[in-house]
């Protein structure tokens, strides 16, 4: 699922690639490159979370502690994802991004909870194994929207669509539009 989540996200860096060859950009194009670059770096990030989580030893005592660091780290990176500045086109990002900031807040309490208890809280990190599952299922979501692919329904899922004027990889991608027309495209958000 991880690897997934990791290949639409960085599906938006090529974005960065096509602006850098262009020697005059737009403040929309600007924007999207920014866009681009924090997608970018919260992707790195994840799979370096994700590396240190799973090398954590957990035959050592200080397990949980590190695992409790980590889990800090992250909530603080999602708090700083969701507070960046979403493009108009990508504003559905923008509340995934506070679910899953919320979300892994609440993981994040949640374990410090079961770990920090007298006795290992199991209530406590199933409770927080659900939040943590709730913000990845949201990461990967974020991947679907930036990348422009349809988001899968399920029974947790529901899909709304709000139009806009472009999407981003076609405004990166596109061939022959013009660039002064607009298409009027739909942008889907999924909320759970």
């Amino acid at each position: 699922m991880l690897k997934k989540t990791y290949k639409l996200l960085l599906i938006a860096l090529l974005g960065t690639f096509c602006f850098s060859g262009c020697g005059k950009t737009s403040e929309e194009e600007q924007e999207l490159a920014a866009f681009s670059a924090n997608i970018a770096d919260f992707t790195n990030y994840i799979k370096e979370a994700d590396q240190k989580i799973n090398g954590i030893d957990v035959t050592q005592k200080e397990a949980p502690a590190e695992l409790l660091q980590i889990l800090d780290e992250m909530d603080a990176e999602f708090a700083k994802f969701a507070e960046i500045d979403m493009p108009v086109q990508y504003k559905g990002v923008e509340r995934l991004a506070d679910e899953a900031s919320e979300n892994m807040s609440l993981a994040v309490s949640y374990y410090h909870s079961a770990y920090e208890a007298e006795s290992f809280g199991k209530d406590d990190a199933e409770i927080a194994y659900q939040h943590y599952t709730r913000v990845m299922d949201r990461i990967k979501y974020i991947g679907y929207v930036v990348s422009g692919d349809d988001i899968p329904a399920d029974e947790h899922v529901t899909i709304y669509e709000e139009t806009n004027d472009s999407n981003i990889l076609e405004k990166w991608l596109g061939g022959d539009e013009d660039e002064s027309a607009t298409a009027s495209e739909t942008t889907p958000e999924a909320v759970e």
